[in-house]
């Protein structure tokens, strides 16, 4: 509804452009939640493997761009494992130690034979978004060339979460940016 949006009198010093970011999370932002979707190729790695290596959270600073670390949580499970239903871990992104920022995701789905990989942030960056997920979805991806037939995995990430603030919706076209660096670029060097 329109009238749940700033009046005028208050959004006079703002430039039109974040007037109507404000406007349009206040009057929608709130109950949707959003999902980005990227898709990539990875050659030279199995399915399984890359499932492996993506659910490893040392390896996420090594693909995620705004990824700085990760640290294991109280309940003590190793971050440079695989992590089990179950088990979670805190990833330190943003630009510490001026602007920390940390999520801590729980591993909700892990199924390597069927490609499957789901983690889960209920509480996600308090008052920017919550009930945020990441889901993989990873399958063979066999290429045929000239010489051979390279084996390789075709990986498809959501990510969603529910915004709380603008600066969730500003935020949305470096995540989308962030993601496809991730998959397209960053993940095929790593592995």
């Amino acid at each position: 509804s329109a009238s749940r949006c700033p009046p005028d009198a208050m959004m006079a010093p703002w430039k039109t452009p974040v007037k109507v970011i404000v406007c349009f999370f206040c009057c929608f932002g709130r109950s949707q939640s959003l999902q980005l979707t990227t898709k990539a190729t990875v050659q030279g790695i199995a399915p399984a493997d890359l499932h492996a290596f993506l659910s490893t959270p040392t390896n996420w600073p090594k693909i995620v761009a705004s990824s700085q670390s990760v640290r294991p949580t109280a309940k003590g499970n190793r971050v440079d494992k695989p992590l089990a239903v179950g088990e979670e871990v805190d990833e330190i992104f943003g630009l510490p130690p001026i602007l920390p920022l940390s999520v801590r995701w729980v591993c909700e789905r892990s199924e390597p034979s069927n490609g499957v990989l789901e983690f889960h942030s209920p509480d996600g960056l308090r008052g920017i978004a919550k009930d945020c997920r990441m889901k993989f979805a990873i399958e063979s991806g066999k290429e045929e060339n000239r010489s051979s037939s390279m084996e390789g995995s075709v990986v498809e990430l959501k990510m969603e979460f529910e915004p709380l603030s603008p600066i969730a919706l500003l935020a949305t076209p470096v995540l989308t940016v962030d993601n496809a660096l991730a998959l397209k670029v960053l993940l095929p060097r790593a592995v």
